[in-house]
């Protein structure tokens, strides 16, 4: 569903600008943009993106799956739960699941995640935050008895 923005075509690339929200209608979906594709805005979607062409602009979900194809080119902040990253991500990402970054995957911004793997020749520059205090409010720990005259 577009909410709001123009579609044009070029010769051989769409452009989008505007923004796309996915409705939630209850079953399970995977958007697609696909290589030639070029959408510039912000995405918002419930349940899994792939993304094989560009995004340039902001993409968020509450819980769902991101996926950057190996030909996928994002310049975006990235709000997410979580994200598979096969292609090239320039841009801060915050992923409250979990971070997969593939041996073709290059990242140039911040993670913030609980989760992170790296495969042996991925790229990544940037800085990590980890841990699920990151995610979540920390609950109290009462402190631990401790034995008398011990």
């Amino acid at each position: 569903m577009v909410e709001s923005g123009t579609f044009r075509l070029r010769k051989h690339m769409g452009l989008l600008k505007g923004n796309l929200v996915k409705s939630e209608s209850g079953g399970s979906d995977m958007g697609l943009i696909g290589r030639g594709i070029e959408v510039s805005g912000d995405i918002f979607f419930s349940d899994q993106l792939r993304v094989d062409g560009k995004v340039d602009g902001k993409i968020a979900s509450e819980s769902g799956t991101l996926v950057i194809g190996e030909s996928g080119r994002i310049e975006a902040e990235v709000d997410i739960g979580t994200c598979v990253i096969q292609g090239t991500l320039h841009g801060n990402l915050i992923a409250r699941a979990k971070v997969e970054i593939h041996r073709s995957g290059r990242v140039h911004g911040d993670l913030i995640t609980p989760v992170l793997i790296i495969e042996e020749g991925a790229v990544f520059n940037g800085a990590i935050k980890m841990g699920q205090e990151n995610n979540r409010k920390l609950e109290e720990v009462p402190p631990a008895n401790v034995a008398k005259g011990a």
